[in-house]
């Protein structure tokens, strides 16, 4: 495919290539924010939530994605050097894979959060958090690394791109099942909310408690899934199709497109959390206003 692209003239290149650094900085810098959110927790009303820890992991995640992966694929569009190429297909399906099982983690702790509100303290804490997150990693590293072996061998495109789909399509199924069960919890609760006894009414406030958290994840879903369907799909084609070498202009031109929507997933994540979630928006201002306040002071003390 390098070779067909290069000879095939990416007439655009030098705008895609200086637009995803761009994007990367942008990346790196919005993620980072949300870890520095819920490490200094300014609020301290955070560090407290385990699926913030969870959230916290994702944003690492797209972090380095920012700062690692979108880089490479700058050089790559200037290159369409055949290393580049390898490493991005490596580091892609490591941070893929991290992204898809995070999702799924936090689809698991809202379907827990709803369906057994009460109880949901003591079943999701801290330290099971931790642990998911560590399972999470170290199974991507593994899928990495397997994934790459396929690869470097030339075992047959079509075994590689089953293997990219069932951990693709598989958790992302799993994910919409959770919230369709959700959804259906979050309605039966809102009818049954006005004829609660005092007692039903700690359920029912429970519920409340988890239904913006909820919403929120949701929407994190619903972005993952719209911003990763068109480069996949458009992935398994190249992959599968012998003939598409024939268009190479208009593969290429799609896979632009459709590779850097991809990409901004890792971007957007922070605006929904900071949209969705008054504690994290909350967090952000003080951080932005304390940091203003201290570059404020720095700038008077030197001119003193």
């Amino acid at each position: 495919m390098n070779q067909s692209w290069r000879e095939g003239n990416f007439d655009l290149k030098y705008f895609w290539a200086v637009f995803v650094a761009i994007t990367a900085l942008a990346t790196s810098l919005m993620n980072a924010l949300v870890v520095g959110a819920i490490c200094k927790d300014p609020s301290r009303n955070l560090k407290t939530v385990p699926s913030n820890l969870l959230i916290a992991s994702q944003a690492i995640a797209d972090f380095f994605v920012g700062l690692i992966h979108d880089p490479l694929c700058s050089w790559w569009i200037l290159t369409f050097s055949s290393t580049a190429a390898h490493v991005i297909e490596a580091v892609c399906s490591f941070f893929l894979v991290a992204s898809v099982l995070h999702v799924v983690a936090l689809s698991l702790d809202r379907y827990i959060a709803v369906w057994r509100p009460l109880s949901y303290p003591s079943v999701v804490t801290k330290k099971k958090v931790t642990i998911w997150c560590i399972v999470i990693w170290s199974y991507s590293c593994i899928y990495m690394a397997y994934r790459t072996v396929l690869r470097e061998l030339n075992h047959p495109i079509v075994i590689i791109n089953i293997l990219s789909g069932t951990h693709t399509i598989l958790p992302s199924f799993i994910s919409v099942i959770f919230y369709i069960r959700i959804y259906f919890a979050l309605r039966n609760n809102r009818k049954r909310a006005c004829v609660l006894d005092d007692s039903g009414q700690i359920v029912a406030n429970a519920y409340r408690r988890e239904r913006n958290m909820t919403k929120a994840m949701m929407a994190v879903l619903g972005l993952f899934l719209l911003c990763i369907t068109p480069w996949f799909l458009l992935y398994q084609v190249i992959g599968a199709c012998p003939t598409c070498s024939e268009h190479t202009s208009v593969e290429m031109y799609l896979f632009a497109i459709f590779y850097y929507i991809f990409l901004l997933k890792s971007l957007l994540n922070p605006f929904l959390y900071a949209w969705r979630l008054p504690k994290f928006r909350s967090a952000f201002k003080i951080m932005l206003k304390t940091s203003r306040i201290s570059r404020t002071d720095r700038i008077g003390t030197m001119t003193n």
